[in-house]
């Protein structure tokens, strides 16, 4: 599904790809969520690591990309590195390095200790990566939009759900792609590819509750969204000011 012009959601995915880049773009893996939940006392099978492999590889083949970015929170752990997320994010970084030409990294919040693994593999890791008309960062920091390189940025960090309602009042949670305009410039803000970590439902917080500095400061209400239904497809949403009004 296009975002952009230029820019494409590969359905059914959490995933953009940029086609004059050859570039797929995923965010948030969030790896190593279950063996810290396990710390805390919550078990969940460890399944995060292998589905989300198998979702790279199916959006590689329908792609046949030949570069990824990982816009940031590689792994999930704040402190140091744990044993299982180090065997994860090194497997991952493996995997990624056999069937892509180039792995590009941006720091993202959760990622402390990242290059201690990126460098075994040659991986660059930035704070802010721009190519062409493009600015990619994670979402967590201020970031000045107006003295930005290109005319497009894309982040993560926000984790964007839109809360639905059933005629009985059940409430449904959905991961979206968010994107729109503003002041000239095209933003987009990736759903997360975790399958756990839990996101920020843009329809129902106010503005200024929003995660990322970046979202507070723009009129999210304009932003349209597109909805992801796990291994089936997309729904072509409204905009955020609509979907308030529904909730």
């Amino acid at each position: 599904m296009m975002l952009f012009e230029d820019l494409d959601a590969v359905e059914p995915f959490p995933v953009a790809y940029i086609r004059d880049l050859s570039l797929l773009i995923i965010s948030d893996l969030h790896l190593g969520y279950e063996a810290v939940s396990a710390e805390h006392g919550v078990f969940i099978p460890k399944v995060q690591f292998g589905k989300i492999k198998e979702m790279i590889r199916r959006c590689f083949s329908k792609t046949r990309a030949r570069r990824i970015l990982i816009l940031g929170d590689v792994k999930h752990e704040f402190s140091e590195t744990s044993y299982h997320e180090y065997r994860e994010v090194s497997s991952l970084f493996s995997y990624l390095d056999g069937i892509f030409k180039e792995v590009i990294v941006v720091k993202g919040n959760h990622d402390t200790f990242i290059q201690r693994m990126t460098r075994r593999f040659g991986i660059e890791v930035y704070d802010c990566y721009n190519e062409d008309r493009y600015s990619f960062i994670h979402g967590h920091k201020e970031f000045d939009l107006e003295r930005m390189e290109g005319d497009t940025l894309v982040m993560g960090h926000e984790h964007p759900s839109v809360a639905l309602f059933t005629d009985v009042g059940v409430k449904e949670k959905l991961k979206v792609f968010l994107y729109g305009n503003h002041k000239g410039k095209r933003i987009l803000v990736m759903p997360s590819a975790s399958f756990f970590a839990e996101g920020s439902d843009v329809n129902i917080l106010p503005r200024e509750e929003l995660i990322s500095p970046i979202l507070r400061r723009v009129d999210i209400d304009s932003f349209k969204a597109v909805g992801i239904l796990e291994d089936d497809r997309y729904l072509d949403l409204p905009t955020i000011g609509r979907l308030r009004k529904y909730g």
